[in-house]
């Protein structure tokens, strides 16, 4: 039988549990390698390990696949063959079922003792056509099937497995449940709990698995990502497993409210939802520093635990994964011990604030409220640009160059003076200048590359400033680099002062 435990890194940090905060917690597919290094990553953010698993999966090459599948596969429904079909045919008829319309990732049909996937399907009349079929998929054998032979279209996953039905599904929690009981993890998290409910069973198929594990990990925590009648009874805490990122900003707050209230009234602990710290790939580009700031101070506008979705690859190669270790614990050590006020809470739930914290000493810390700029692009010709900051404010900078081609030599010239950095910015590369005046070139995911000495002034007034940026080109193919330039400004601190819990 072969155990699903879910290949990320999951961070989860529970806020406070009735007026008592709780420990935060890594939780980590188990990997020896990976665990090793995971763990000295906690002992430096003081967080401890746990697991997030997912129990009822059964993959395609397991041995409830193949060479026979199990009858205890859990079906959608029931089809009939319309002709006979033999062997070597790669599309074939079912009488009409309305069990098509409940949506499928890898399409699986049962025939007797072989699986059969498809790929496209249409509907004529009372049959449904079935087309571009692979015949004994996943190991298993193509057989003849006479006609009026049943059909059994299977439940799958996102993930590109299958489901079991009650009973298998009860083996696979007895044996998940008795591996993790051996470890001294002490969170158990279950995501995606809805599809323990997708047997005749119903909600008491997720109470009968969550029984299960509580049994053999009696001292364990339990999370969920679904709130039920039946999960209530066993579950410590929920984390509905939604997903934050930056452009999802005003569409989540509007609800936390709402869900905060909720899970207040039940006594039950509530958790915000998860944030992906990501490597740079052709889709998107890294995580940034300002992106996992925004989160936590959701996080702290609640007082809701959060979860991070950090795998060990992408710590490794993050040039900003001790940066961000320190903001996790700077954050959450504030949090937990109640040194943010309601009326700083409150400015934390504009979804357009950006916050930032610095330790000053073992005991008071600043809060800066953060302008972040949109992102201007270069023109190389006349780069004039109206900046505008609500604070008097030293400025830092991110400049990131894409395409083809490099940039030299760079100057910004404000009222106040001119800032020149001495460098050299390729393609997939970022400079970044900090309000200290330190500056770097970097990779895309923010390893730096070399060290860069600026001169000059960096400073804006409060309000509108004329800024005119200038630097040289060195095109590549006769195509020009695409270079964009984003500014941070930010206000006189507040200080905040760290409350040991008792």
């Amino acid at each position: 039988m072969k155990r699903i435990l879910a290949i990320v890194i999951l961070l989860i940090c529970e806020g406070f549990a009735f007026g008592q905060a709780t420990k935060s917690y890594l939780i980590a597919d188990y990997n020896e390698k990976d665990l090793a290094f995971l763990q000295a990553k906690c002992r430096q953010a003081s967080l401890d390990m746990s697991l997030s698993v997912l129990a009822n999966r059964v993959a395609t090459n397991s041995k409830h696949v193949s060479p026979k599948p199990s009858k205890h596969l859990l079906k959608q429904g029931t089809l009939q063959l319309q002709l006979p079909m033999n062997e070597s045919q790669d599309e074939f008829a079912v009488y009409h079922s309305d069990i098509f319309e409940i949506p499928s990732t890898i399409n699986v049909l049962l025939i007797d003792d072989e699986l059969i996937t498809y790929r496209t399907m249409e509907t004529a009349g009372n049959i449904h056509l079935l087309y571009h079929c692979t015949r004994g998929a996943f190991g298993t054998k193509r057989a003849a099937h006479a006609k009026n032979t049943p059909v059994y279209k299977l439940w799958d996953t996102p993930e590109r497995t299958l489901l079991p039905d009650l009973e298998l599904q009860d083996q696979m929690a007895h044996s998940i449940a008795k591996q993790l009981s051996k470890t001294d993890c002490p969170l158990l998290v279950f995501n995606d709990l809805k599809s323990y409910a997708y047997n005749e069973f119903g909600d008491l198929g997720i109470g009968h698995f969550l029984d299960t594990v509580r049994k053999y990990n009696p001292d364990k925590m339990l999370q969920g990502d679904l709130l039920t009648p039946m999960s209530a009874q066993f579950l410590d805490r929920v984390n509905e497993n939604q997903l934050w990122n930056a452009s999802m900003r005003t569409k989540i707050i509007e609800t936390l409210d709402e869900k905060q209230d909720f899970y207040r009234k039940r006594q039950m602990p509530w958790m915000i939802g998860n944030f992906q710290i990501l490597l740079a790939d052709k889709n998107r580009p890294a995580t940034t520093y300002e992106e996992l700031e925004w989160f936590l101070s959701k996080a702290a506008a609640y007082d809701a635990g959060f979860g991070l979705i950090f795998d060990a690859e992408t710590m490794r190669k993050h040039g900003l994964t001790p940066t961000f270790l320190k903001a996790i614990r700077i954050w959450e050590t504030l949090r937990m011990s109640g040194a943010f006020n309601e009326a700083q809470k409150e400015q934390f739930k504009d979804p357009y604030a950006n916050w930032h914290i610095a330790k000053d000493n073992d005991s008071t810390y600043s809060l800066f409220a953060e302008h972040i700029s949109r992102r201007y692009f270069c023109q190389f010709d006349d780069d004039h640009w109206e900046w505008y900051s609500p604070y008097a404010s030293h400025y830092a900078l991110c400049i990131t160059v894409e395409g083809k081609g490099s940039i030299s030599e760079l100057n910004f010239r404000t009222p106040n003076g001119i800032l020149y950095l001495p460098c050299s910015l390729k393609a997939g590369q970022h400079l970044v200048y900090d309000f200290n005046g330190s500056a770097c070139v970097t990779d895309q995911n923010y390893n730096t590359i070399t060290e860069v000495f600026p001169q000059g002034v960096s400073f804006l007034d409060e309000g509108t400033s004329e800024v005119t940026f200038t630097c040289e080109v060195k095109p590549q193919d006769k195509q020009q680099p695409k270079v964009t330039v984003r500014y941070y400004t930010h206000n006189t601190p507040e200080t905040l002062i760290f409350k040991p819990v008792p």
